[in-house]
């Protein structure tokens, strides 16, 4: 059996994160969210450099989390989120575990989280800002699939089908995408991720919810034979879920 402690994957071994900016003077945007350190030498804004952070993040946690014996001594499993700051400067603050699955993998999370580098911060055009992220992290005794709630549905404007021209797709980048639940009531998406993989190539954006330029730059890319996958992070009665819709690219 094999012990395995990673982050929360998304089909395109992309994480999810909750991004919710917060400052002193009220501001509430960030055009740009946080980078993870070690990609400074990326250009801001591109695809390298949110590709670079994320995989420096994902490395940095296999290096440093250690599956808790007493955890796999009881075989627990689940997922740990730990939400935390990132300050105008980049210092990592308040990291505090939203859940608890027991078996010293809340402790474990939250070490890691603490040991976090300073990250290049987010912005809201030219300004720092401080953010909030909620960062999940599994413990899982196997590898498994990622489990997305089959209780909610996503809906992107005129997009009803899961294949879809690249003309349709482009001319429907702007609209909102809303999370319905079983009785079609719209909640509140915490986090939205757009990624796009075609062959080899691979990229994404992440926001707190609304389609952002990022979002956009990345679906321009959308060639036929393309994935689009859009992955949205819901809280419902205190756990967090994960909803996601795949576009196929047809011509």
């Amino acid at each position: 059996m094999i012990r395995k402690i990673t982050l929360l994957f998304l089909c395109f071994s992309t994480f999810c994160f909750r991004l919710s900016a917060q400052s002193e003077v009220e501001m509430n945007t960030a055009t740009e969210m946080p980078y993870f350190s070690g990609c400074e030498a990326h250009p801001d804004y591109s695809d390298e450099k949110r590709n670079c952070s994320n995989r420096s993040l994902i490395d940095f946690i296999s290096r440093n989390l250690i599956y808790p014996e007493q955890a796999q001594a009881e075989d627990i499993e689940g997922t740990v989120y730990v939400r935390f700051s990132v300050s105008k400067t980049g210092k990592v603050t308040n990291a505090k575990v939203m859940n608890q699955i027991g078996g010293g993998c809340d402790e474990e999370a939250l070490r890691v989280v603490n040991m976090f580098p300073a990250w290049s911060p987010a912005k809201n055009d030219l300004n720092p800002v401080a953010v909030e992220m909620d960062l999940p992290i599994l413990f899982a005794l196997k590898t498994v699939e990622p489990a997305f709630s089959e209780k909610h549905t996503i809906h992107w404007g005129a997009l009803a089908a899961e294949q879809t021209t690249r003309t349709d797709l482009l001319n429907n980048v702007r609209e909102a995408v809303i999370v319905r639940d079983e009785f079609g009531n719209d909640l509140d998406i915490s986090s939205l991720v757009i990624a796009y993989q075609r062959n080899r190539a691979f990229s994404e954006a992440e926001s707190t919810g609304a389609i952002n330029n990022e979002m956009i730059k990345v679906l321009k890319k959308a060639k036929t034979g393309g994935e689009v996958l859009v992955t949205a992070t819901i809280v419902e009665d205190g756990e967090f879920l994960e909803v996601a819709k795949l576009y196929k690219i047809i011509e």
